[in-house]
């Protein structure tokens, strides 16, 4: 679905001056997204450019709106202020008629500003693009723009029918093409990825989103809207789910539209420092999960064959099954630099080399006596990083920094010999000498406030962490798991896994309570499947499903992962 596989049409500003995003017009019909997607332009001046190469399709006898189809068949209506049609054509010369050709930039109307002005009417040059749901349309971020600004790249949509024909080779093909039409689009779509269970989605335009059909979506468990993120529920399937999606809307695996420019109106709050903080540490994380809960596994397989005597510990089967099952964690700055490097928006390679100079046995196993080294006004520490998170996540941040500002000067023949390697040159001692040691001081901070916090306050402590565990899984919020592998590195234990465990049996056994009390004719089969999967540490078709709607189960659940959590952290201080 690239637009330069298609014949396209490129969409340039019909006036000059300040652009405005569609959800910030003041004429609801054209801010609501109703009449089609669109922008606007506060004019500079009283004069109309043709938009695109076509014919002008119709003119209102008025003057204020003029129409124009361009050579892909594209239909661009050009509105000029808002209510001015009750000025009935006062202070409006049309330079053309309906069935002229035109060419783009070209002058089709005059108007009078001042007349606009006296009249008390919004001078906004408004352009909506009346039957794009026939076309794929990417808007570009603007700013200032001129009659040569290219707002918009157009091409010609699939069939609809062949689409979703074309859907059919994919397992979750129906699912995905019913999302992609309830956000607007393949243009709507500023970034997607996904995290353990949830697809999560960030729209250029959240008016465009049709929230009601993609809560309708079947297959969906739960939609939440959360830090300008369409978070869309799917559970262990999401990776699959994923690719299909990537696949139909012909979205890039990591990519993200342009940014739009900092004068050019934002379409969402953007979210507090907190929640930016928690979605950096879950992208950063999550991908790696699977080989941290691989590796958790086999050193779990490990301590029961040995627990029984089926292999004694000294063998050489638990020398290389150790190897196995140590690795993800052992070399967790590669798995962690190669996440932050996506989530920074630089090359993966450049996250992994980060993490190897970390890991660098210069720094890793000093000279006996080295503490560290002399780099011109300042020293670099020889710290072990081995099994770190945040070292290397402010490390590719740092990194990241220099690489935009300088690769973005660099002549692109030039780019892949200097840019990186003067980033290097520049950021490796910073992040070496100061980033990478802060992490390090954060991490060995927070897990001595868990440490104590479980320790001297254990009831109260387990008690809030599990009541709450199951409002952190509603609300999307993340970044738990970069606390408890930062506790296993710097501990070689961990205070809150144990407690989702138990937070994961609370919400099991509220929702099973709740079917015994269902009728055959209600969710009954549902509550017990959602239920029983609780206890693999799949809580949210059980929260979304039934604990959530009806209530009574969240707060059972809560109080329950509350008992749970005191209770065990009473019993070690009792036996």
């Amino acid at each position: 679905m690239d637009l330069e596989k298609k014949p396209v049409n490129t969409v340039f500003s019909p006036a000059s001056g300040k652009y405005v995003h569609q959800k910030d017009l003041r004429d609801s019909a054209f801010s609501s997204g109703g009449l089609g997607a669109g922008f606007g332009v506060v004019p500079e001046k009283g004069i109309i450019y043709a938009p695109v190469n076509g014919t002008v399709s119709m003119v209102f006898p008025t003057g204020h709106a003029i129409g124009f189809t361009a050579e892909n068949g594209l239909e661009v209506l050009v509105h000029i202020g808002i209510d001015t049609v009750s000025l009935e054509g006062k202070g409006v010369t049309v330079l053309k008629k309906p069935g002229d050709t035109v060419k783009a930039h070209e002058e089709v109307l005059h108007f009078d500003m001042e007349t606009l002005r006296d009249a008390g009417l919004d001078s906004t040059v408004i352009t909506i693009f009346t039957n794009g749901d026939q076309h794929q349309i990417q808007l570009l971020p603007c700013s200032q723009v001129t009659e040569y600004t290219e707002i918009a790249a157009a091409s010609v949509q699939k069939d609809e029918c062949a689409a979703r024909k074309d859907t059919l080779k994919y397992e979750y093909g129906a699912m995905c093409l019913e999302i992609l039409e309830a956000i607007g689009g393949r243009q709507n779509i500023k970034n997607v990825f996904h995290c353990v269970t949830r697809l999560r989605i960030v729209p250029v335009n959240r008016a465009l989103v049709d929230i009601d059909k993609l809560n309708g979506v079947k297959g969906l468990l739960k939609v939440i809207e959360s830090s300008g993120q369409l978070q869309c529920v799917v559970g262990t399937t999401v990776a699959e789910v994923y690719g299909d999606f990537l696949e139909i809307s012909g979205f890039k695996a990591g990519g993200e539209a342009a940014p739009e420019t900092s004068d050019s109106p934002s379409t969402e709050k953007k979210p507090n420092l907190i929640t930016q903080g928690l979605n950096t540490l879950a992208s950063c994380v999550t991908p790696g999960l699977y080989a941290i809960v691989a590796g958790g596994m086999i050193k779990g397989i490990i301590s029961l064959i040995t627990a029984v005597g089926f292999v004694s510990s000294g063998s050489d089967i638990i020398t290389v099954l150790n190897a196995v099952g140590d690795a993800p964690f052992y070399f967790m700055p590669f798995i962690i630099g190669y996440a932050a490097a996506k989530r920074f928006k630089v090359k993966e390679i450049f996250g992994i080399m980060i993490a190897g100079i970390l890991m660098y046995s210069t720094f890793l196993s000093p000279a006996e006596g080295v503490t560290g080294y002399s780099f011109g006004l300042f020293s670099i520490p020889a710290y072990n990083y081995k099994g770190s998170i945040f070292p290397v996540i402010l490390s590719v941040w740092i990194f990241s920094m220099f690489f935009h500002f300088i690769d973005k000067r660099m002549p692109k023949n030039l780019r892949i010999v200097f840019s990186g390697s003067l980033s290097f040159l520049i950021a490796a001692p910073l992040f070496l000498g100061f980033a990478a040691p802060l992490g390090n001081w954060i991490a060995v901070v927070m897990t001595g406030t868990f440490k104590w916090l479980f320790t001297n306050a254990g009831p109260f402590a387990g008690a809030l962490f599990c009541g709450i565990v199951p409002l952190t899984i509603i609300f999307g919020i993340k970044g738990w798991s970069a606390v408890e592998l930062q506790n296993l590195a710097t501990l070689g234990y961990d205070f809150m896994l144990p407690n989702f465990f138990y937070s994961n049996l609370a919400v099991s056994g509220a929702v099973l309570a709740r079917a015994l009390r269902m009728k055959p004719g209600e969710q009954k089969s549902a509550a017990v499947s959602t239920g029983l999967v609780c206890i693999l540490g799949i809580t949210e078709p059980a929260l979304y499903g039934i604990a959530l709607p009806e209530k009574k189960p969240l707060y059972a659940a809560m109080a329950g992962g509350a008992v749970a959590g005191a209770l065990a952290m009473i019993y070690p201080a009792v036996s």
